[in-house]
């Protein structure tokens, strides 16, 4: 344990308590000069201190097991109330961290200043290399460069504490149903990334996924349709191992004999494709996924999760029926990256009639006249 934290009083870190907090808040918060970072109270107590957050509440006089909300408002030393919301938080953190899917599809969480944020698109359409013979001059192609502007929502719940609760219910237990609460908050977030994955951001839809189409409709969503998106995928430097779809076609994908039928032994002879294809594949079940069709993420280059503001907690007392209103809230968003890094396969269209769009068709680019 650190020598300097066995040597404080119960008394004097209690003191310190309220400035902790309303530094973490501010950290949260950010201002016109810094960026939201999202800091919890064990990472703070972790690095001022050296110690675990459980020693920092024995420290303070705390145990999470026995004591409710009353039992520390209650306590002699008014600063220790200071805490309260900053375990609230920390459970309904977890919560949001836990069944959510969007962070495990987003390339990056990047902290902003302000409800929009512009973010740059750069097409390489005509940058194409050209022969160039001695003492000839070197041709330019083009680069061109645009911006779009991403908005920001702010996203947020309240709930009730009676004072039954308050007076009764450890903490510890508290907790466990303020997870809940947080996996609410998450799947709020699901839904943004899902409509900028599918509908981009700008108003025209011009940021669409593109659709694509299977071989055969009557066959639906078959291996090789999976094959054909991941073959061009990899030719372009994608990598579609994430998926996305609702629950009927989550168990079409897992009745696929390719998925389900196991094989051993070796084949009669070997073929190693050098643009490589995935053996293996993420799904996240989602109702926001269209009927019949499958979501298909490059989640290094599909999202960006832009933060204006970290999770916040204020709180009021209701006198009348006898509860304390708790409100949550965080200012967020999402930005699209590339479209070619989302698509959807349909399995109730022909890719005869519905094919790769023109910005995923690699071949002329390969297909330079060097002559």
């Amino acid at each position: 344990m650190n020598t300097e934290f066995a040597q404080l009083k119960m008394e004097d870190l209690r003191k310190e308590l309220p400035e902790m907090v309303r530094s973490l808040e501010a950290y949260r918060q950010g201002s016109n000069n810094t960026l939201p970072i999202e800091v919890t109270l064990e990472e703070l107590v972790q690095g001022k201190y050296g110690v675990s957050q459980d020693a920092f509440f024995e420290k303070l006089g705390i145990n999470p097991k026995i004591d409710t909300m009353q039992n520390i408002f209650t306590m002699p030393q008014q600063n220790i109330r200071w805490i309260v919301p900053e375990i609230i938080r920390a459970a309904i953190t977890t919560g949001m961290r836990q069944a959510p899917f969007y962070p495990n599809i987003i390339a990056s969480d990047q902290s902003i200043n302000g409800l929009q944020v512009t973010m740059p698109m750069v097409n390489m359409s005509d940058a194409a290399p050209a022969k160039v013979n001695e003492a000839e001059t070197i041709p330019l192609g083009d680069v061109s460069f645009g911006q779009k502007s991403v908005s920001l929502f702010k996203i947020g719940k309240g709930f009730k504490l009676t004072d039954e609760v308050k007076n009764y219910v450890s903490i510890d237990v508290l907790g466990i149903y303020l997870r809940d609460f947080g996996i609410q908050l998450g799947y709020a977030m699901d839904t943004l990334a899902m409509d900028v994955l599918m509908n981009g951001n700008k108003a025209d839809g011009s940021e669409s996924a593109p659709v694509i189409g299977v071989y055969e409709t009557t066959n639906g969503i078959t291996y090789k349709d999976l094959l054909h998106i991941w073959v061009r995928a990899a030719r372009m430097g994608r990598n579609f191992t994430t998926m996305i779809g609702g629950e009927d076609q989550a168990i079409e994908m897992l009745n696929l004999p390719e998925f389900k039928e196991r094989h051993s032994g070796t084949t009669e002879a070997t073929l190693n494709i050098k643009s490589p294809v995935p053996n293996k594949a993420d799904f996240y079940i989602h109702p926001g996924t269209p009927d019949q069709q499958l979501l298909m993420v490059d989640t290094s280059a599909a999202l960006i999760k832009l933060t204006a503001k970290q999770l916040m907690l204020e709180s009021e007392r209701i006198v009348s029926n006898q509860t304390e209103a708790v409100y949550a809230s965080l200012t967020t968003g999402f930005s699209k990256m590339y479209q070619d890094a989302v698509l959807l396969l349909a399995a109730n269209k022909k890719f005869s009639e519905a094919g790769f769009p023109s910005f995923m068709n690699i071949d002329p680019y390969l297909l330079v006249n060097l002559e």
